[in-house]
């Protein structure tokens, strides 16, 4: 895999992880070890394997031990940025990206990340490839679901009536994104599409990143930059990561937010990681 030049991975890796607590007390959520590897290591290695190697770290809680990891990890560009007050993921964002601001380029691309979401090469590498082909200013990573209660923890986006359904996970086409709400009620889904912490954008998300308003949860909210973005007739569009409709259930296999999510991820990871094997091992036949 060529390597992106001109590309950059940000790690939101400062909140408290209150729903997992006691555990969080001790080790911040992005230390959490997934079948043996802490998050944030296994964050890093997947996007390298995809031609990744500029990273910006943003810490905050328990930042001394999450630093001593970074530090730890070799044949990369790193930056690690804090976030003394935490505000939300908007005011995240704005604090890696303000070293750009005077650089007036949209060519610089940034993939975004929370620490508590792991996906592998392949659902990387579709994401920026329908960044690429698509010309779009913004990637979403999209999940489906008719179960109303993964609206309770992510954004939930509206699909224009133009787009191709049956192309939601084509990395030529995509979905076309026209709005999209954070934590919406019943009565506000939009869709049975939702997004995932996982983005790709460029520059030109920073202006709105600095106006955003603060959100009813008291915080100031990517997703509410986004849709300023596609007020301002930015280009934003979705793909499908994940294969099969998620349920509540299993969504901790994916995103981990209680306690209970660590073993399903860790299932999962090594569920992806005995096929990988099997098929270098498979291949040197």
């Amino acid at each position: 895999m060529k390597p992106r030049n001109n590309a950059y991975v940000i790690i939101l890796a400062a909140g408290k992880a209150t729903r997992l607590r006691p555990l969080s007390d001790q080790i911040p959520k992005p230390l959490i070890n997934i079948n043996g590897i802490p998050m944030i290591t296994r964050i890093i290695s997947n996007f390298k394997q995809a031609g990744f190697s500029k990273f910006i770290a943003l810490v905050g809680y328990k930042q001394e031990l999450i630093r001593a990891e970074l530090l730890k990890v070799q044949d990369i560009e790193l930056q690690i940025i804090e976030q003394v007050k935490q505000v939300g993921s908007a005011n995240a964002l704005m604090l890696c990206l303000n070293q750009f601001n005077e650089r007036k380029s949209s060519r610089l691309t940034f993939f975004v990340t929370a620490a508590d979401i792991i996906f592998f090469k392949n659902e990387i590498n579709l994401m920026f490839s329908l960044y690429r082909n698509s010309k779009a200013d913004i990637i979403l990573s999209l999940m489906k679901s008719k179960d109303k209660n993964i609206a309770r923890g992510h954004g939930n986006v509206k699909v224009s009536k133009n787009s191709d359904m049956t192309a939601d996970s084509n990395s030529n086409r995509g979905l076309e994104i026209v709005d999209i709400i954070e934590k919406p009620r019943e009565d506000q889904i939009l869709s049975d599409y939702y997004s995932l912490p996982l983005y790709i954008l460029n520059q030109t998300i920073i202006k709105n990143l600095v106006s955003v308003d603060i959100s009813i949860r008291g915080e100031k909210e990517v997703q509410d930059a986004i849709k300023k973005s596609i007020v301002d007739g930015f280009r934003v569009k979705g793909i499908k990561v994940i294969k099969h409709d998620i349920t509540s259930e299993d969504l901790g296999r994916y995103h981990v937010t209680y306690l209970s999510d660590i073993e399903k991820m860790s299932e999962r990871v090594r569920e992806i990681e005995s096929r990988i094997k099997f098929k270098k091992f498979d291949s040197r036949k």
